[in-house]
């Protein structure tokens, strides 16, 4: 008798292990799918050549170091754009205090409406809302954030053959 109970119980102890590591393996799948969903994933759209795609062909060696490291990073803009905004960049930081939620609004043009479609397609991956004449984001104001905005979207506008024309920020 004893052992028919210690039978059923290493029977029990076995299926236990089993729904515990079916459980587990649910949750991490789960938890796989939610981070996959995550608005900071990077999206590819992949252009075929033709399509308009523009190619950098700006030299920012004659600048300071701090508008050929930008332009490193953002190689379709103009250095003379980046020196202009980084010129901003105390203004920009001082607008609102740390952590405030602000809607910033791009406005870029495109002669092509291919290109514009792309760049929509893009940037609404990127956790944009899209619209005739821009984007509009919500971010949480930090150090840097507003400028690298307004460089990702100028750059992906550029790579496009696109106009970036300005920007505004409200609280």
């Amino acid at each position: 008798m004893l052992n028919r109970l210690f039978g059923a119980l290493a029977v029990a102890v076995g299926v236990g292990a089993v729904i515990a590591v079916k459980l587990l393996k649910d949750q991490k799948e789960t938890e796989n799918n939610e981070v996959e969903d995550d608005d900071n994933e990077v999206h590819f759209i992949t252009l075929a050549d033709g399509d308009g795609v523009a190619q950098p062909t700006y030299d920012a060696s004659d600048r300071s170091l701090e508008v050929q490291e930008v332009c490193g990073v953002y190689p379709y803009l103009n250095p003379d754009f980046v020196e202009e905004l980084l010129a901003e960049a105390s203004s920009l930081n001082g607008m609102f205090e740390q952590d405030t939620l602000v809607t910033i609004h791009h406005y870029v043009s495109f002669d092509s409406e291919k290109n514009r479609e792309a760049f929509c397609d893009i940037m609404t991956a990127a956790g944009y809302e899209c619209a005739e004449e821009g984007i509009t984001k919500k971010l949480f104001v930090e150090d840097g954030a507003i400028i690298s905005d307004i460089l990702n979207v100028a750059n992906q506008a550029s790579v496009l053959n696109g106009n970036y024309q300005n920007y505004s920020i409200q609280k």
